[in-house]
């Protein structure tokens, strides 16, 4: 899902959210019948309720029921505002049903084999584009000579336990990743992010950096000066950045895991 999509869904939640307060408004107010019309003389204000089609004066409202006034002036309002959300709604529904790539990416794919062999899709499909990012060669940080070695469910050599719960949770989600890709960072040089996770969805790259010594001072200060240049970058935590950290008497557990996968990379796919 690109990012023009992942904002008009997030939009879409948002009016669907406010289109149920106000269906609940308007219903408490079903009982009310009539419009409010208001006349203003100088300084003084005077309230009416109609309740005919074409009473153009209707019966005043005295000044120890303004409470009915306000039932009245605020049903209309609701009215209203619940036709504007609702128009809102449908015009977002209506540019999806035209905007969305899906329908370009199914021509592709409801070809016939051999003819897809043939074409260049105007627009590359999911499995297309984590091919290609898959393809894409790196040399990673090398290991010290006394490091243990570690490996995940794939194979991979990586340096802490946390990193093959990680590896192996992002695999098991099906979610694309390299091990310790070589990114530049200006001010700071090349470093290598723990791992670098594809979001299919928005096509773009993630960050994730596991801080596994945070009762160590020393690995503290470099951890947050490596994260400030990440910032000076324009990578953001909770943006394109995910952190996670543990300390010996706090390890970080399977589930913590999941949570960050599901709030940062599946839940943007939704």
């Amino acid at each position: 899902m690109g990012t023009l999509e992942h904002e008009l869904f997030n939009k879409k939640r948002e009016l669907g959210e406010l289109i149920i307060k106000l269906k609940h408004d308007v219903e408490k107010h079903r009982d009310v019948d009539g419009r409010l019309r208001i006349n203003c003389s100088g300084n003084r204000v005077q309230y009416y309720h109609i309740t005919q089609r074409g009473d153009k004066s209707g019966k005043y409202i005295t000044k120890d029921n303004i409470a009915f006034a306000r039932q009245l002036a605020q049903k209309d309002y609701d009215q209203k505002a619940l036709k504007i959300v609702e128009r809102k709604m449908k015009c977002i529904d209506d540019f999806l049903s035209i905007w969305q790539k899906e329908y370009l990416v199914d021509i592709y794919e409801n070809l016939h084999e051999e003819k897809r062999k043939m074409i260049t899709p105007v627009i590359e499909t999911d499995e297309m584009f984590v091919e290609r990012w898959e393809s894409i060669e790196y040399e990673g940080k090398a290991f010290r000579e006394d490091a243990p070695e570690l490996y995940t469910s794939r194979g991979e050599r990586v340096r802490s336990k946390s990193e093959i719960i990680i590896a192996d949770l992002l695999a098991k989600a099906n979610i694309p990743y390299k091990y310790e890709c070589p990114l530049e960072l200006n001010g700071l040089g090349i470093v290598y992010p723990d791992f670098t996770v594809l979001d299919v969805s928005r096509r773009r790259e993630l960050y994730w950096e596991h801080l596994g010594m945070m009762d160590d001072p020393d690995y503290v200060g470099k951890a947050l000066k490596k994260i400030e240049y990440y910032k000076r970058n324009g990578i953001f935590p909770g943006d394109k950045l995910i952190i996670t950290q543990e300390t010996r008497g706090f390890p970080i557990d399977q589930r913590s895991i999941l949570r960050e996968i599901q709030h940062h990379i599946i839940k943007s796919q939704v």
